[in-house]
C-alpha cells in the first residue's frame, strides 16, 4: 500500500478491476463500481486528498475466518448449487467468483491501511512525548473501498448480490491481527435494507457492535435477524426525521461500546430516486448522514473504513453522485483533520 501524505488521509481501494459480464437486462448494475471511482478521480475538488490503489484478493484463511470453508471452496472448485447460486442473485461463472474475492480483498486492504495507520499514530505520539492514554493517542485514520459493503451474506451462504461478508472478514481480522489497537468494532450500517448476516454472523460476538438504519417494509423478510441497535424506518422517511433518529443514535453507540474500529456501510439506497429503496432521502440528507458518522469517528479518534453498499436508481448517475459524494466528503473532512495536526504538531515544537 502507497504511503499517504498524513496518517489522516484516506486510502481508497478499488476492485472494479475484476470485471463482470451479467446476462442482458439482469438488473444489478455492475458498472456503478467503475463510474464512481472515474468520478472521484476526475474531481479536482478532491485531488490529493484521496490516495487509490487496486483491491487485492481477499486470502481465503481471512475468508474462512467468517465462513464455513465447505461455502468458499465450492465456490472456488465450482461444485456451489445453482440453488445457492440464484439466492444470490447472480449466475455462477470464474468472473464472479473472482469479484467477489475481490470485493471482499478491497475493504480488507482499507481495514489493514486504516488500522497501520493507527497503530503508527500511536508509536510516532510515544516518541514524541504525546502520550496521554485513552484513544488521545491516536491519530483519527480511515481507508475506504468503492465497492463491498455485502452485507446479506452469511457465515454459510449468500443471498441479496452478497457472496461474502467483507464486513464481517474484515471485523474478524481486525480483532486478530490488531488487538493492540481494537479491542471493539462498531458496524453502522446505513443501507436501506436490514444487514442481516452481518447481524447474524455477530449475534454472539461481544466484541463487535450492529447497529442498522433501514427500511422496515423492505426485503428481506424471511431471514431477517436483529442487530443490536436498529432504527426501522417506515416507507417515504424523509430528510428530516432519518437524520434526526441518526444524531439520536450515534452518541449513544460511541457512549455504549466504545469502539476504536467503525466499519460504516454507506449504501444510498436510501436516496428517493432508488427503485429498490422505499425511503425518500435527498441528496442533500445522505451528505449530511455521512458526516455525521465521519464526525463521531474523528471526535472518538476511532478508526474508519467505509464500504458501498446498494444504489439502485433507473438510470444509475443519481446514485453513482450519491456514492460519489460518500468519498468526497470523507477526503474533505480526514484532509481538514490532517491539516489541524499538522498545524498542532508545529505550535508544539
Amino acid at each position: 500500500v502507497a504511503a499517504a501524505r498524513n496518517e489522516s488521509v484516506p486510502h481508497v481501494f478499488f476492485s472494479d478491476w475484476a470485471t463482470v459480464t451479467l446476462p442482458e437486462k439482469h438488473r444489478f448494475p455492475m458498472d456503478k463500481y467503475r463510474l464512481v471511482r472515474e468520478e472521484l478521480q476526475a474531481d479536482a475538488a478532491v485531488r490529493g486528498a484521496l490516495d487509490f490503489s487496486r483491491a487485492p484478493l481477499a486470502p481465503l484463511p481471512a475468508v474462512e475466518r467468517v465462513h464455513d470453508p465447505a461455502y468458499a471452496n465450492g465456490l472456488l472448485d465450482a461444485s456451489v448449487s445453482d440453488a445457492d447460486m440464484r439466492a444470490i442473485g447472480f449466475p455462477f461463472s470464474v468472473d464472479q467468483v473472482r469479484r467477489s474475492f475481490a470485493s471482499t480483498g478491497g475493504t480488507l486492504a482499507a481495514t489493514h491501511y486504516a488500522l497501520q495507520q493507527r497503530r503508527r499514530s500511536a508509536r510516532g505520539r510515544a516518541r514524541g512525548g504525546r502520550r496521554r492514554g485513552g484513544d488521545d493517542q491516536f491519530a483519527p485514520t480511515a481507508g475506504a473501498h468503492t465497492a463491498g459493503g455485502t452485507h446479506h451474506a452469511f457465515a454459510a451462504r449468500g443471498e441479496g448480490f452478497c457472496v461474502f461478508n467483507d464486513i464481517a472478514v474484515a471485523a474478524t481480522t481486525a480483532l486478530e491481527e490488531y488487538a493492540d489497537v481494537v479491542q471493539r468494532v462498531l458496524v453502522v450500517d446505513c443501507d436501506v435494507h436490514q444487514g442481516n448476516g452481518t447481524a447474524a454472523i455477530f449475534a454472539h460476538e461481544p466484541r463487535v457492535a450492529t447497529f442498522d438504519m433501514y427500511a422496515d417494509a423492505n426485503w428481506p423478510w424471511q431471514s431477517r435477524a436483529p442487530a443490536d441497535v436498529e432504527v426501522a424506518l417506515a416507507d417515504g422517511t424523509r430528510d428530516e426525521e432519518y437524520l434526526t433518529s441518526l444524531r439520536e443514535a450515534l452518541p449513544m453507540l460511541f457512549r455504549d461500546y466504545d469502539p476504536q474500529l467503525v466499519i460504516f456501510q454507506a449504501g444510498v439506497d436510501a436516496l428517493d430516486q432508488d427503485s429498490m429503496g422505499r425511503l425518500s432521502l435527498t441528496r442533500g440528507g445522505l451528505l449530511q448522514r455521512n458526516n455525521l458518522v465521519y464526525s463521531a469517528c474523528i471526535d472518538a479518534r476511532a478508526a474508519l473504513v467505509v464500504c458501498m453498499g446498494g444504489g439502485y436508481a433507473r438510470p444509475i448517475g443519481p446514485s453513482v453522485e450519491a456514492h460519489a459524494d460518500v468519498y468526497r466528503a470523507l477526503a474533505l473532512r480526514y484532509e481538514a483533520v490532517a491539516r489541524e495536526l499538522e498545524g498542532n504538531a508545529r505550535s508544539q515544537k
